[in-house]
């Protein structure tokens, strides 16, 4: 490892005279130390911008050094750190496999097209909270980013670990349902998916509510405690049978009635989680930090990247001196020099024509929109352009 010699040779952290060759540890031929590396990541991975963080780090560097000072040039760099370094750190907590119970859900983030005015899906965040077979030691289990929330790209999330989970809770999405059949086979959704109860219950308390439903009518009774057993569920599925003037009610049921009358019957054979609102608290925290700047975010695996940081925040293993001593394990597993894998995550193609370059994290429809978008503004800023260079009366000599 390399070292830097300190500042009237005491040691920062522990104030101690060193010697000059045992200063602290950076990468070979590196601008920064591992500490101010490790610093960087927990400031991503707490919400910090790559902007922000590069201008902590450069405000870190140098102190308690005595070479002349090399600013990061742009913050470039701290977003290659994350392809360095990322795996190493985050190794020690990467699960190996999912767990007994699998919680899912997903956030979309969307772009208005200025011609139509419609919104297009941009990129998708899934998402997987994990627990024990006894529904405790929940935590959050992986973060991964999508072009799209489809059957496609759930299916390959599923298949990113290996094992088959016991219960899988989530709201009644169907890409999910059919990520699950496509990854574990068909039918697989029946025998474990788990609809979320809270999302019922709105669903249908919010149906009670339209029907006009007093707090004291049966059907409301018969909804205490639906969902725990077949026997309840059928009760409670007859109630309304019996009165087909509750429209809404009944167009709840006649929605969800197959499902929940397998649900309910086998409901005390899985562990006891039975909603996924653990995973959605997550899933809000990261998507209030990145929407304001969710249109930057264009490369799939920088920001996978960055999703691993923030999923390490959130189980508090943040953690710079572990950072540190994960980095330093790394680089000497590697004589000091990191392998420089940033530039594998470049995004480096284009479409058949060669005209339009396409980005890894968004769906392709919304880039096709954008190219147009962008195409037609250039052509109405050329007329108009031309029509204002016409309307310039000549000047006489």
């Amino acid at each position: 490892m390399s070292r830097t010699i300190a500042a009237d040779s005491t040691c920062v952290e522990c104030e101690n005279h060193i010697a000059p060759h045992a200063g602290p540890v950076a990468p070979a031929e590196g601008e920064y130390l591992v500490r101010e590396i490790a610093g960087a990541l927990v400031d991503l991975g707490r919400g910090q911008t790559y902007t922000d963080a590069a201008t902590r780090v450069r405000a870190r560097a140098n102190i308690g050094k005595t070479g002349e000072r090399k600013d990061v040039i742009n913050n470039q760099n701290v977003a290659d750190w994350m392809a360095d370094f990322v795996p190493a750190v985050a190794a020690r907590h990467e699960p190996k496999q999912w767990p007994a119970v699998l919680v899912l859900d997903a956030t979309t983030f969307h772009w208005t097209d200025p011609l139509t005015r419609k919104s297009m899906a941009l990129f998708s965040i899934l998402a997987a909270y994990g627990y024990d077979r006894d529904g405790k030691n929940g935590r959050l289990w992986k973060l991964e980013a999508a072009p799209s929330d489809d059957t496609a790209a759930w299916a390959e999330f599923l298949r990113s670990l290996p094992g088959t989970p016991e219960s899988i809770v989530c709201d009644q999405a169907v890409t999910i349902i059919g990520g699950v059949n496509e990854h574990w086979g068909q039918w697989a959704a029946v025998n474990l998916i788990h609809h979320c109860e809270h999302h019922l219950s709105e669903r249908a308390r919010a149906s009670f509510t339209s029907d006009n439903l007093d707090e004291d009518d049966p059907v409301r009774q018969h909804f205490q405690g639906a969902f725990t057993s077949r026997e309840r569920w059928d009760a409670f599925e007859a109630e309304i049978a019996s009165r087909p003037k509750l429209l809404m009610t009944n167009g709840w049921l006649r929605r969800n009635s197959t499902w929940m009358r397998g649900q309910s019957q086998g409901r005390d054979r899985i562990p006891p989680v039975y909603s996924n609102g653990a995973v959605e608290q997550p899933i809000r925290e990261i998507r209030q930090i990145l929407k304001p700047r969710a249109f930057v975010f264009k490369n799939r695996a920088r920001l996978n990247h960055l999703l691993t940081l923030m999923r390490l925040a959130r189980l508090r293993v943040d953690i710079s001196t572990d950072y540190a001593v994960d980095i330093r394990a790394f680089l000497n597993a590697h004589d000091g020099h990191p392998p420089r894998t940033y530039r594998e995550t470049y995004d480096k193609y284009a479409s058949a024509s060669g005209e339009i370059l396409f980005n890894s994290l968004w769906a392709i429809r919304p880039q096709l929109a954008m190219a147009e978008a962008c195409r037609l503004k250039t052509l109405a800023d050329d007329e108009a352009r031309k029509r204002m260079n016409a309307s310039v009366p000549a000047v006489s000599p």
